[in-house]
């Protein structure tokens, strides 16, 4: 067995909270906040939000780096693990299928065919971290937590993350790099993968961390979606739904004026002009969004993606129309009132994004077609903890970023010609709707 010496800790930085001092504010912030919200009557995004990342601020505050550093390597890869238990072994379901009324730990085990020990365990250490209503010892009530994880579309994120169980149906070693998940391994080799290429940052799709995790020469979207890694691909697509749900519709009067930008000043003399072209658009949701928000709106509504993509994709209303289409190709709709791009750019390189835009802006028609890019747009201060988490997923998957204000400038004004009109933002930035035009 081991020794450890130990070292004396009572001057050490390791023990000091963050910011002790600015605790008193905080709490007085949160406190305000926490009025406003309540007197608004209903959960107001742009409030909660901004009360959240106070929330956060102090518990910034008040953790010292050990406690941290302890939550970081212990608490929370041990919770991913457990929540994504209880999803694969089937205890969210079975809680809701149980009602909202207290449940024991060791019903759910006799239900469940787990052992009883082995279950509460597991939940114990999830109800540590705020995320069950504790009822009584090992007893817990269905909340808004334990609901949402019933459903895979918000649970297959974890299992996408850092998941196991699922791909026991797959034998083991045809897994490239005998990686049971995506994300995880990408972490864990991402400092060999650097080191390797001299500590500087990729700038293709195909020689990135990605592809020296899972050790393949594919781009991340092929990869993930062949036959036998098809549990990944729907994950995916699960992780996917799951992000986007609850989002700001990018033509919500709120965020962007769809109906001051677009609808006014369309040309309606053509029968068959278009007023907005979803590239990439997948199942053509935010098309919907944009009808749905504007039933009266003239022209034609089209939604392109790849023809597999298309031809998975259900029914759409009859006012919007499926389009087969790659964007590295010529675009084929020509002089759209709007060319709108959901998170698709962040997702490539510069020299890649160049070619994207570069089909777009030919079919623009100067000085009338807006080209819409709803992306992220990362600010130089105080930046939001989801969008550099994505920015690092974005490099060590595709090569690619989460930009800036300037490096959208640099991109779509230097780079492809456009200018840009204005930035709408909704909150900080996590959502963002860039407005461009061709110059006449």
């Amino acid at each position: 067995m081991p020794t450890f010496q130990m070292a004396s800790i009572k001057s050490s930085p390791a023990v000091l909270p963050g910011n002790i001092s600015a605790v008193p504010q905080l709490v007085s912030d949160i406190a305000a906040r926490g009025h406003e919200l309540q007197s608004a009557g209903k959960v107001a995004l742009r409030a909660r939000l901004e009360l959240l990342s106070k929330a956060r601020e102090l518990v910034a505050a008040l953790e010292t780096p050990r406690e941290t550093m302890i939550r970081d390597i212990w608490t929370e890869p041990t919770y991913v693990m457990a929540v994504d238990f209880a999803f694969e072994s089937g205890v969210w379901k079975q809680m809701v299928a149980n009602g909202d009324v207290p449940q024991k730990v060791a019903d759910l085990a006799k239900q469940l065919g787990i052992q009883e020990e082995l279950l509460q365990r597991l939940m114990r250490h999830i109800a540590a971290t705020g995320r069950l209503d504790v009822v009584g010892p090992d007893e817990y009530a269905p909340n808004v937590f334990t609901r949402a994880l019933a459903d895979p579309v918000l649970a297959s994120g974890y299992r996408y993350g850092y998941g196991v169980l699922p791909f026991i149906q797959i034998l083991p070693n045809d897994l490239p790099g005998d990686s049971p998940s995506v994300i995880n391994p990408i972490c864990i080799h991402a400092h060999k993968y650097f080191q390797k290429r001299g500590y500087t940052v990729p700038t293709t799709p195909f020689n990135n961390a990605y592809q020296f995790a899972h050790q393949t020469e594919l781009h991340m979207f092929d990869h993930i979606t062949q036959e036998k890694l098809r549990p990944w691909g729907d994950d995916f697509n699960n992780l996917m739904r799951g992000y986007f749900t609850g989002r700001p519709a990018w033509a919500d009067p709120a965020f962007y004026p769809a109906q001051d930008r677009l609808i006014d000043g369309f040309d309606a003399t053509d029968k068959n002009a278009v007023m907005v072209v979803d590239v990439a658009g997948g199942a053509g949701h935010y098309t919907e969004q944009f009808r749905s928000l504007f039933p009266d709106a003239p022209g034609r509504l089209v939604v392109q993606d790849l023809p597999r993509v298309i031809d998975s994709t259900p029914d759409l209303h009859p006012k919007i129309e499926k389009m087969p289409y790659d964007f590295f190709t010529e675009q084929p709709v020509k002089g759209a009132r709007a060319y709108y791009t959901h998170f698709i750019l962040h997702d490539w390189p510069d020299d890649d994004c160049v070619k994207i835009v570069g089909r777009i802006k030919d079919a623009m028609k100067p000085g009338y077609s807006k080209f819409l890019v709803h992306d992220h747009v990362v600010p130089l201060l105080g930046q939001d903890a989801e969008q550099t988490a994505l920015d690092l997923l974005m490099m060590m998957n595709y090569g690619a970023k989460e930009r800036s204000a300037d490096q959208w400038s640099e991109l779509l004004e230097r780079k492809c010609g456009l200018k840009i009109t204005d930035i709408y933002h909704f909150v900080n930035g996590v959502e963002s709707v860039i407005e461009c035009e061709r110059p006449v």
